[in-house]
């Protein structure tokens, strides 16, 4: 009596296993629907964020354009005021921008967390199923065919507990390819997660740098009216001795104010034009991308390895400062933000894997052996090459503000919401070139 109990076991299990997949097509059923409910939800927040971004695009575009045709009119006070005015709600719009795109990336995030979640839950719920399986080919396993065969009221009922094992594999394999399937779009989603934190992390630094931007803009239309007087005259006159002053535009600070640099207009130009003359790229543009890179880098040189550095870099800048003999503790970073992580070094602020991929490229540039993130003619060259890599050489408007995007947003360059760091650079740029025409370098 107990050896005919034991021996029916698997057929009572392959009916429970039935009554577990009927639990479980219930439960995907359910979650399907919850899925479809949300998603629902998630699109109409997405799609009415997305109406809000084109809309802000299209007015920002109208700016730039307007920018673009003032930097073309001849200089007088009225033209800087509107250039100014147009710079500034050009930037006014583009924080509307970032703020909206950010909602939006926390949407995504949102999203992805949601799938993550039910992916995982699947995974679970197919593992319990799998296990009962498991239990089941272990209990036939244990009997021998003759046990079976005794063990059965008729030839049919032996026949139905051979296909009934039979079943219970073929759906353990099937089990196991779905679990290998979900465990591969879990892999995906985790990923696509990683990149969506990416996002938000730079979104979350780009509006600190709009909101220092758009401070300094109003500052120079403030200093503008102030020495002015609102006089297109003054105006003139004040233009008429800066451009006969030549030796005053020469000897005026160049500031890496993040580093705590400074050298005259004319050094600088010097350094940048060393390595032009090798990697091809423009030295007011690279001059500008430095300048915008290190002003902006307020927490630039404050930062320590151990604690601001994300852990994948750190193995790299310990190597760097092994080759240079360098303490690395007493080898300053950017300090962490309250998003992300720090560890850019020098004013060309490279990380230090990054930097380590470009390292024997710079030592040709600049001649030293090994190069430094913290020597100025090594970051110079090291921001040039980096640049030139990514078009720069071309040396058109166009090419140099992609290149000066990638600088700042990577893989993310062509990201609309982005494109105020390469405006700002290549207006930057536009000035500087001026002042090294005045001077003749």
């Amino acid at each position: 009596m107990i050896f005919r109990q034991g021996t029916h076991r698997p057929y009572f299990r392959s009916v429970f296993c039935s009554g577990c997949w009927l639990l479980l097509v219930v439960a995907v059923l359910g979650m399907v629907w919850c899925s479809f409910v949300y998603a629902q939800s998630v699109d109409d927040r997405k799609a009415e964020l997305r109406g809000q971004l084109d809309k802000l695009q299209q007015e920002i575009n109208s700016y730039r354009l307007e920018t673009e045709k003032l930097n073309k009119e001849s200089k007088t006070l009225q033209r800087d005021i509107n250039l100014l005015n147009n710079q500034i709600r050009q930037l006014e719009l583009q924080i509307q921008q970032s703020e909206l795109a950010l909602k939006e990336t926390e949407i995504l995030i949102e999203q992805k967390n949601s799938q993550v979640g039910a992916l995982e839950k699947d995974i679970a719920g197919r593992k319990n199923i799998l296990s009962a399986y498991l239990r089941d080919i272990y209990v036939y396993e244990q009997s021998n065919l003759l046990e079976i065969i005794f063990s059965s009221d008729s030839l049919s009922d032996f026949f139905a507990k051979i296909q009934s094992l039979e079943v219970i594999q073929a759906s353990l394999k099937d089990s196991l390819d779905v679990i290998g399937q979900l465990k591969t779009d879990l892999g995906k989603q985790k990923e696509d997660l990683e990149a969506d934190l990416e996002e938000q992390k730079s979104l979350q630094a780009l509006q600190e740098i709009q909101q220092i931007t758009i401070v300094n803009k109003q500052g120079e239309k403030k200093t503008l009216l102030v020495e002015t007087k609102g006089e297109e005259g003054i105006f003139n006159k004040l233009t008429q001795q800066t451009q006969q002053n030549i030796d005053a535009v020469r000897g005026q600070l160049y500031m890496l104010e993040g580093i705590g640099v400074s050298m005259t207009l004319s050094e600088a130009a010097e350094r940048a034009n060393k390595v032009a003359k090798v990697t091809g790229v423009r030295p007011a543009f690279l001059l500008a991308v430095l300048k915008q890179e290190s002003s902006w880098g307020k927490n630039v040189g404050r930062g320590n390895w151990r604690l601001d550095m994300r852990p994948q870099d750190r193995d790299a800048f310990l190597t760097i400062c092994q080759k240079l003999g360098l303490d690395p503790e007493k080898m300053p970073v950017s300090g962490k933000p309250g998003y992300g992580w720090g560890g850019a070094m020098g004013a060309a602020q490279f990380l230090p894997t990054t930097w380590l991929a470009y390292e024997p490229e710079i030592a040709r540039v600049a001649g030293h052996n090994p190069p430094s993130p913290w020597n100025l003619e090594d970051a110079f060259a090291a921001a040039a090459l980096k640049l030139g890599r990514d078009g720069a050489t071309a040396k058109t408007d166009q090419a140099e503000w992609k290149a000066a995007m990638i600088y700042f947003a990577g893989s993310r360059w062509n990201n609309p919401v982005y494109a105020f760091y390469g405006d700002s650079v290549m207006g930057l740029a536009r000035v500087i070139q001026e002042q090294l025409d005045l001077i003749g370098v």
